[in-house]
């Protein structure tokens, strides 16, 4: 290869998460000769017919998303995937690799999510991280049918919060519904129930706290409480703190707080935390519960510290 066809290849690879197609590889200026002599130095692979892979690109959730989106031909990735990339809360973690084809190409590649429907309107369609999806609202719309309807009231709680048009998400909403279709139903429902519901919570600990507040079996919740020793020094401020049996929630997940760096003075916060007779309760996990459900664990917590504070 000439070096302009080794940049523009490179360019293109890198663009698109390690996946070219043949085609494109050919409008960069590779032979099928050239093609099959990278393969064959193991350079490059075929994950999916008619899709090349750059083996030196590190294998990324991304890139299996690419190679399924380029191996269909007029594919977006929809659904899970398009939440995932859109960074809809409680989604964010998604390994799932979900993409929508028209119904006139038959598509199956192992381990890919495909959803045949008629032609997309290029109004649904977007390009986020360097791949093509459905737009917010068209992902919204399509939600209900492959996940449960609180997680869609979840992630329609963070397009609320992105000041997502409400009119504009019932118009697609309303446009692609049909009877009996689930996806399209559960937004919908969602949508008459706003005006009922109030304002929208500023974050999942906001909420939290409300589920907490209304617990009447629960002690007095305070968001912001700082935990302070014998002397009155700060010893740390969490999340939402319930000082009648001292205990902290943060919501957050450890893993987050990992490295040479932080690791060590979360240990110190933590023991420094215990000195003063207080329990932080990490909540992690929590994007796949609902405040409700998660103020019930919480209430399992508490009696386990009454019993502990009055040992």
């Amino acid at each position: 290869m000439t070096r302009k066809t080794n940049e523009a290849f490179a360019a293109l690879a890198a663009a698109q998460h390690g996946a070219v197609t043949r085609r494109q590889a050919a409008v960069a200026g590779l032979t099928r000769y050239r093609i099959s002599a990278l393969i064959g130095d193991g350079l490059v692979d075929e994950p999916a017919p008619g899709v090349l892979r750059v083996r030196a690109a590190v294998p990324t959730w991304h890139q299996r998303l690419s190679v399924a989106v380029l191996a269909a031909g007029g594919a977006v990735a929809s659904h899970r995937s398009a939440a995932r990339l859109h960074g809809l809360d409680g989604l964010r973690d998604q390994l799932v690799v979900e993409v929508s084809v028209p119904r006139t190409r038959r598509h199956r590649l192992a381990g890919v999510v495909t959803h045949h429907v008629t032609p997309l309107d290029p109004a649904d369609m977007t390009v986020v991280d360097g791949l093509p999806c459905t737009t917010l609202s068209r992902t919204l719309a399509d939600l209900g049918a492959v996940v449960r309807p609180f997680s869609v009231q979840q992630a329609l709680t963070d397009a609320r919060r992105r000041r997502i048009d409400l009119d504009d998400l019932r118009s697609v909403a309303e446009r692609l519904h049909r009877p009996g279709q689930a996806g399209t139903g559960v937004l919908l429902r969602l949508l008459d129930a706003i005006p009922h519901e109030g304002r929208v919570p500023e974050s999942w600990m906001e909420e939290l706290l409300a589920a907490c507040v209304a617990d009447p079996r629960l002690p007095p919740v305070i968001p912001q409480y700082e935990i302070r020793d014998a002397n009155g020094m700060l010893v740390a401020r969490t999340d939402l703190g319930i000082p009648a049996v001292q205990l902290g929630l943060e919501g957050h997940s450890r893993q987050f707080h990992f490295g040479p760096l932080q690791e060590p003075l979360d240990e110190q916060r933590d023991l420094r935390v215990a000195a003063c007779g207080w329990e932080l309760l990490y909540l992690g996990w929590y994007a796949a519960h609902r405040p409700e459900q998660v103020a019930r664990r919480v209430r399992d917590v508490v009696r386990a510290r009454r019993r502990d504070v009055a040992a």
